[in-house]
């Protein structure tokens, strides 16, 4: 599974320390000689003013490590996402057609940015309903096929959280339809822990249904939990916990906002039955 770090401030600012320095970052998380690398490419997306930046490679962080580190240094603005790959492939395509920079993470469309972290399942089924949207689906990555949805029901919800609910109704409502199709599946994704932002505010979604025995590389807490943490002027949201000054966790059906109201951080935290309506 992915690794995903997103920070949003009330101002422009670095969060290099965060992507690179301390002790548990983004680019520790990458390791090597962890039983699950993230080895299959890295991206950081941020608003250089109104307009969308985003840097990213196919290849391991952890061999451009010095170009990751360049990249953070640059990324200073009020909502910088960070994203590492362990490409997953629920279309069993070739590695080939997989690892290459148009399947890697953030995707934009210029007035958003988004990373996600899981599998889903389903992508075929999934595309197939985007719409309109579905032309704009570039590569083979089932996370750029959830973007695109998500992308969807934020058009019509005009709300982020809503549209995050939309997402995991749609796609409950087509697996009803297409599980026999996959037996060996139990649930149409594993995760669909995802950040997402227009420049102004930071959205997290934490949704998974991985087992709790399994443990991330650090921190310890389970994986595809996701955490939230205040510092000082900034909100941190990540797929774990990034050092040990006490971090908030997410629920296994959670969305937690940090947005900008009369000039502080609000965060706002909301469960949801995903379920709902089945």
């Amino acid at each position: 599974m992915c690794r995903l770090l997103g920070q949003v401030s009330l101002a422009p600012r670095g969060a290099s320390d965060v992507l690179a320095e301390v002790p548990w970052s983004l680019l520790e998380q990458s390791d090597a000689r962890a039983k699950d690398p993230q080895k299959d490419g890295w991206g950081l997306g941020y608003f250089a003013g109104r307009r969308v930046r985003v840097v990213k490679s196919p290849r391991p962080i952890f061999r451009e490590a010095a170009r990751f580190r360049s990249a953070a240094a640059k990324a200073r603005a009020r909502v910088v996402l960070g994203h590492i790959r362990a490409a997953s492939n629920p279309r069993g395509v070739p590695a080939g057609r997989l690892i290459n920079l148009a399947n890697t993470q953030p995707f934009t469309d210029g007035k958003w940015i988004f990373c996600h972290n899981g599998t889903l399942s389903i992508p075929a089924e999934v595309e197939r309903w985007l719409g309109p949207y579905r032309n704009r689906v570039r590569g083979i990555n089932d996370s750029e096929v959830f973007f695109w949805q998500m992308r969807k029901f934020i058009d019509v919800h005009g709300s982020v959280p809503e549209a995050m609910k939309a997402c995991v109704r749609e796609i409950w409502g087509l697996w009803a339809g297409c599980r026999r199709r996959y037996p060996r599946l139990k649930a149409p994704y594993t995760g669909l822990n995802a950040l997402i932002s227009d420049g102004r505010a930071l959205y997290g979604l934490c949704h998974y249904t991985l087992p709790v025995s399994r443990r991330a590389f650090f921190s310890g807490q389970p994986w595809g939990m996701m955490s939230v943490a205040r510092r000082g002027d900034r909100v941190l949201i990540a797929s774990e916990d990034l050092d040990e000054k006490g971090w908030g966790r997410l629920g296994k059906a959670e969305i937690v906002s940090a947005i900008p109201e009369k000039g502080r951080l609000v965060v706002r935290r909301e469960r949801f039955d995903p379920w709902e309506g089945r």
